[in-house]
């Protein structure tokens, strides 16, 4: 079995969705529960590869609460279990409290998926898992802007003061 860090977006995002669809118990903090999170899947890479590559780890950053604000619930499900199978590899994963928090991120958003209703497995009979990625990367800003911008029906010229004005602003990525 392989094992990869997931990204600071990955874990943001799963642990934002839980503070907006209001999943984690007031005891818990968001903050130290991303950082949990990303530490159980940092344990699970350097007892899985023996240690070799460590000091090549970079520590997690910070949550960004405003991660994952666009994905559907399927893809917070498929997010979890892509989390879930990364961490697994660390002997403590399965009686850690982190674990508990991500299978209860993991059965809300399913249950949101199907309306409200928790149905057991199979995974793959809730619409779109297949087609939710796997692991999730901070959408390319800027090649976002610029799909949209080309999509509006503007001259070139004022396209170019458009891009101008966003890149002299706090909108620019």
């Amino acid at each position: 079995m392989s094992c990869f860090i997931v990204s600071d977006y990955h874990v943001s995002a799963l642990v934002a969705w839980a503070i907006r669809a209001d999943v984690l118990p007031d005891a818990v903090s968001p903050d130290a529960l991303a950082h949990e999170l990303a530490s159980a899947n940092r344990a699970a890479y350097s007892e899985r590869y023996l240690g070799r590559y460590d000091s090549e780890l970079a520590p997690f950053g910070a949550l960004d609460r405003s991660a994952g604000a666009e994905l559907q619930p399927v893809a917070i499900v498929k997010a979890c279990d892509c989390l879930n199978y990364q961490a697994s590899d660390w002997t403590g994963w399965d009686q850690c409290e982190p674990a508990a928090h991500l299978a209860a991120i993991r059965a809300t958003a399913q249950a949101a998926c199907l309306g409200g209703r928790y149905v057991p497995e199979p995974l793959h009979a809730l619409p779109g898992y297949d087609a939710a990625p796997w692991g999730l990367d901070a959408p390319d800003l800027a090649a976002e802007r610029d799909r949209r911008l080309a999509e509006l029906d503007y001259p070139d010229h004022e396209l170019a003061a458009i891009r101008a004005a966003l890149a002299a602003t706090r909108c620019a990525a």
